[in-house]
């Protein structure tokens, strides 16, 4: 394996980046030519299908592997919370449901109202936002706290519950899911894509970002965000609409925050209206309110997830990856991240030796062995099963994850 850490980007004043002229109202007429749009666009397929190349090079190339974990790994006895287990002979409608889900392909987006109810569950799967209480089934517990959850692709919502539930029972908080539910590989992948080499707002950005951007603004003293897979590109887009509103402590609001309603896990539910995303339609945020954010990645994909304040290491970011998990490969440990501009602050901690992809049983699980005591708050003041790959930025660091364990703080 081999990885290299990026350097700090220190920056005193953030300039508003490529990606974002549209949404911050800049003249059409300093818009880049044609020509040149069209050019910086194959540099970026090129750099696209490059780090994917790099992703793919690992010895031995079991590519099933990196994302299944070993095959012996796929027999029973699973783990009480294993992804294995939606694909059960004994439910055979909830593993029917999963595969319809992920080979059928849909629309990512609410359905017409005049869309039969056996079409719209097969053929929309707008991200929904769901309330996961805690371990002991409290949606209460630890009000100065939010918690979110963004999931990865190919995952429905019996999957989305699954791994919302372990994050629950591991750290005993309440969680609020941002369900990016499966379009098929295809869609999945191709959402993955302008997220992650355009900073494309997505259907799931725009669902997460004013639930996340209410969080911030309203009295809760921290904002957590786990990701994983493609939820780390969703966070990272999520980050540089932030960065857009971020202002000095002193700078007065100039709009109303307001958030998408959550969803609750009931049987009759109304799709919310959807509406186009626009930073200027939400209230600037405070270098305080910045600081309540944590980020903390599991299989971290995107290109870049810098500091928004780099001098106070705002927001707080962490990055935890498989060395044998393919997905991992396209971001936090990709071979050649300097050569691809693939920037990822905080630290970045690698499994060795560890293959797959999913997040309960070949992240959690390992996680929950060699840190989890019984019902002691707080992990055991180790990374493992991890390794800090940048040392020399963080030392002696250890996770800042791991002390919520069990409902430490």
């Amino acid at each position: 394996m081999s990885s290299q850490a990026s350097a700090p980007h220190v920056r005193h004043s953030i300039p508003p980046r490529e990606a974002q002229t549209s949404l911050a109202g800049v003249d059409e007429a300093a818009s880049p030519a044609p020509q040149l749009i069209e050019q910086q666009d194959i540099l970026s397929f090129e750099k696209l299908w490059n780090i994917a190349l790099d992703a793919l090079k690992i010895a031995p190339p079991l590519w099933a592997s990196s994302i299944f974990g070993l095959p012996w790994t796929w027999l029973p006895p699973f783990h009480r919370y294993s992804e294995f287990r939606i694909v059960d002979v004994w439910q055979p409608l909830r593993t029917l449901k999963y595969l319809l889900n992920v080979c059928v392909p849909s629309i990512p987006r609410n359905p017409p109202e005049i869309v039969p109810p056996l079409l719209e569950t097969f053929f929309y799967e707008p991200t929904v936002i769901l309330q996961r209480p805690d371990h002991e089934g409290s949606y209460t517990s630890y009000p100065h706290e939010k918690w979110f959850f963004i999931n990865g692709i190919m995952t429905n919502d019996d999957v989305a519950q699954l791994n919302a539930a372990f994050l629950s029972d591991l750290f005993h908080r309440p969680v609020t899911l941002i369900q990016n539910s499966t379009c098929g590989l295809v869609q999945d992948l191709v959402e993955c894509a302008l997220g992650k080499q355009w900073q494309r707002t997505t259907e799931s950005v725009k669902k997460a970002f004013p639930a996340i951007h209410a969080a911030l603004k309203s009295e809760k003293e921290k904002v957590v965000i786990i990701a994983h897979s493609q939820g780390t590109i969703i966070a990272s887009v999520v980050l540089h609409l932030l960065e857009a509103i971020t202002q000095p402590a002193s700078a007065p609001p100039e709009a109303l925050a307001f958030a998408a309603p959550l969803r609750y896990a009931e049987p009759v539910f109304v799709f919310p209206e959807e509406y186009d995303l626009e930073p200027k339609d939400f209230a600037p945020l405070s270098e305080d309110e910045l600081a309540k954010l944590e980020i903390y990645c599991f299989a971290n994909c995107a290109n870049t997830m810098k500091y928004l304040q780099p001098d106070r290491s705002l927001p707080w970011i962490e990055s935890f990856g498989n060395e044998f998990d393919i997905v991992a490969r396209l971001g936090m440990l990709a071979p050649r991240s300097p050569e691809w501009h693939v920037e990822i602050n905080g630290p970045r901690y690698v499994q060795p030796r560890a293959w797959g992809h999913l997040l309960n049983v070949h992240y959690l699980v390992d996680l929950e062995r060699q840190q989890r005591v019984r019902y002691r708050p707080g992990g055991k003041g180790t990374a493992a099963p991890y390794e800090l790959l940048n040392a020399e930025q963080f030392p002696n660091h250890t996770p800042r994850l791991f002390n919520y364990i069990n409902g430490g703080t």
